[in-house]
């Protein structure tokens, strides 16, 4: 007789999946309701899938990878007791197949090889428009899509690699010393400054020809004087007479145009 399998479920995701992501794709690929979502991630294995032949178990293997879960298939020596369902009155939902099974007692669980089937590599996760990402940590390029390493000699006979801690210049010259301070001292606080006696003779101005000006004076004595008016000599200047031209015929403007006539014109009253 042909092996017999059962299929496990203890929430565990394939690498790079994130457990929002694989939770969802759980409910739509079972449609399974919150409550049987939190049994199935509840970390305690599940079973999913009883008494099915290898062809089965591995159909379920493959959609649950796609969606991003781990499952655990386990060989059984005999047929396990199925869980006693009544579809006489309405045909049960897959939620309801679910957790009708994850309810029935685990016989064939315990102590059972593993399916030596390999596990293909995780599908990609779907994302919108089409577009899918590969998991962490694969290559984009393909082999012959990459280019080869570029790789060039350098020949460097004048260079010298010094220690660790060799200065690359030469030391700076010291510092010049600082100046001598010796001969000054600090002056006291609030001492007017400066303090040092002057060698210059103070001024003192000759004040006794100044006088202070009565009261209401107003400096008028201190105007300077009107200048006298300029001399002039006009003696070659005259006075043309009533009516003269005052421009010499060179310089007065020609008309040699006639003047408009105006005998066509009146005024109205």
């Amino acid at each position: 007789m042909d092996a017999r399998y059962n299929v496990y479920f203890a929430g565990q995701l394939l690498a790079g999946h994130a457990l929002v992501r694989v939770r969802d794709n759980i409910a739509r690929l079972f449609n399974a309701d919150d409550a049987t979502l939190d049994k199935l991630f509840s970390g305690k294995p599940q079973l999913i899938k009883r008494d099915c032949d290898k062809a089965t178990a591995l159909k379920y293997k493959q959609a649950m990878e796609q969606a991003g879960a781990l499952p655990v298939i386990k060989a059984i020596a005999s047929q396990a007791p199925t869980a006693t369902v009544d579809t006489a009155a309405r045909p049960m939902t897959a939620a309801e197949r679910i957790a009708a099974l994850a309810a029935a007692p685990d016989l064939a669980y315990q102590n059972q090889p593993a399916v030596p089937v390999a596990p293909p590599p995780p599908s990609p996760e779907p994302t919108e428009g089409g577009v899918q990402l590969a998991p962490a940590g694969t290559d984009v390029l393909l082999p012959e899509e990459r280019q080869a390493p570029a790789t060039s000699s350098v020949n460097a006979p004048d260079l010298e690699v010094f220690a660790s801690g060799r200065r690359l210049s030469d030391n700076p010259p010291a510092p010049p010393p600082p100046p001598d301070t010796s001969h000054l001292s600090a002056g006291a606080a609030g001492e007017r400054l400066p303090t040092l006696p002057s060698a210059r003779a103070p001024l003192s101005p000759d004040t006794s020809a100044i006088a202070l000006a009565p009261d209401g004076t107003d400096f008028s004595d201190c105007a300077a004087p009107e200048p006298a008016p300029p001399v002039l000599d006009l003696s070659g200047i005259a006075l043309a007479a009533p009516g003269a031209d005052v421009l010499e015929q060179r310089y007065r403007n020609k008309h040699d145009q006639p003047p408009p006539a105006t005998d066509h014109l009146a005024l109205e009253d």
